[in-house]
């Protein structure tokens, strides 16, 4: 977490009622576990005989390191506090501005919807994997949001082609595992294609937003793709995908990307946090604070106002629930939102008069094209349903908790492990 973030969550927590202070506490630790500079810094030990990155050691001609996420910065400071001059040179790219290790490249690109230097950043990705020599290792530091950054259109497609299908898969309320499906068929570097291209070993440590599979984080551009029950066409066809990119995949008889070779044989990754790791220490902290909180083993899914009515149905009176994971929202509105702040709102509907609080925050800090991560709120929140549920219809969250005060502004975090909810009906 930045130090920024970390100051903006105290305000916060001065700001709100000893109720919703311990909530923003327990936001706190789940960022605290999920740390990436510590995350890396643990999965690093040193040895006699040098350095083992998740018990692979380094050879003795180096380690050359690509980040690639939003938990980018800390991933590569993390290793290079470690592994220092066992690092010959490296790439990190990320979505802000900030102090890149002295052996790495820094490329900030865009982010949800690839940009220009996406494509900049895949390109000298692809570089410097097929520049290695056969002793080196290829250290791939991964956390959610690269699948965005670093993006090189296949053959026959332009960046306008994969910014318009990106934007229409984000508004379809496809969940992340359909969309990464579609991106790896369109893209030069996903589904296991980069490291394809290396002649070195392999070795990815993963800061994920999405579960426990390496293949899904950033669309694994180090990490063959899952076997799938639907192809990237009959996705398409299921959510409405229109488009110039959309039609190329649906015309042909296989991706429209290169076929995926095999990864280097020694090739190992290595999930270091997930949400399930925040959430452990948000209920954790819960339950020091005197609460009785427990961790929802099922992970968040589906469309978000579906998902708040499941979350406050199995949460006892009494009693504090954590849930983590990733929903969606179909976007049927104009308005201004994310699908944090979109939850907060539906449950703030669903809980007004009663003395119960929910809370959703995205752990990057960022929730949509807005400025907040997501929203705490109340049973005081809503007092006249009709007008919270408009906004709720125009996917226009945002204005209504900010008039409400109940937006959660902490900036970008500088780690990624998906979406944290609390139901806190704790009285």
């Amino acid at each position: 977490m930045t130090d920024l973030a970390a100051g903006r969550l105290d305000d916060l927590r001065s700001s709100h009622p000893a109720a919703a202070r311990r909530l923003l506490g327990a936001v706190d630790a789940a960022l605290e576990a999920a740390a990436p500079d510590r995350l890396v810094r643990e999965a690093l030990s040193r040895s006699e005989g040098g350095v083992l990155v998740g018990g692979e050691p380094i050879p003795a001609e180096g380690a050359v390191v690509l980040a690639f996420g939003k938990a980018a910065l800390g991933m590569s400071r993390g290793a290079g506090q470690v592994l220092g001059s066992f690092i010959s040179r490296g790439l990190v790219v990320t979505d802000e501005a900030g102090d890149a290790p002295e052996w790495a490249e820094l490329i900030v690109s865009g982010h949800p919807i690839p940009d220009r230097h996406s494509v900049r950043a895949a390109h000298a990705a692809i570089a410097l994997a097929e520049g290695m020599g056969r002793g080196e290792m290829l250290l791939s530091l991964a956390s959610g949001g690269g699948s965005a950054l670093m993006e090189a259109p296949a053959a026959g497609l332009t960046l306008d082609d994969l910014q318009d299908l990106n934007d229409r898969l984000i508004r379809s309320g496809a969940p992340i595992g359909a969309i990464n499906e579609v991106r790896r068929a369109v893209s030069k570097v996903k589904g296991g294609r980069l490291a394809a291209g290396c002649r070195g070993r392999v070795v990815t440590l993963i800061v994920s937003d999405a579960g426990r599979d390496p293949a899904v984080v950033a669309s694994g551009p180090t990490v063959p793709p899952p076997p799938s029950e639907a192809g990237p066409a009959e996705l398409l066809d299921r959510y409405s995908i229109g488009g110039r990119a959309a039609d190329l995949i649906r015309a042909s008889d296989r991706p429209a990307a290169p076929s995926v070779q095999e990864p280097p044989a020694a090739h190992r990754a290595l999930i270091l946090a997930d949400g399930f790791t925040a959430g452990r220490a948000a209920a954790r902290h819960l339950s020091e604070a005197g609460l009785e909180a427990v961790l929802d083993p099922v992970p968040l899914a589906g469309q978000a106002r579906e998902a708040v009515r499941r979350a406050l149905a199995a949460t006892p009176e009494g009693t504090a629930r954590v849930l983590v994971g990733e929903t969606t929202v179909e976007v049927t509105g104009r308005g201004r939102g994310g699908r944090n702040q979109h939850a907060a709102l539906a449950a703030a509907i669903e809980i007004a008069g009663t003395s119960h609080r929910f809370l959703a925050f995205g752990t990057d800090g960022i929730d949509g094209p807005t400025d907040a991560a997501g929203g705490c709120v109340d049973g005081a929140t809503v007092n006249d349903p009709a007008p919270a549920r408009r906004h709720l219809n125009e996917c226009d969250s945002y204005p209504y908790l900010e008039q409400a005060g109940a937006l959660l502004r902490t900036g970008r975090t500088g780690t990624n492990v998906a979406d944290l909810w609390i139901v806190d009906k704790s009285g």
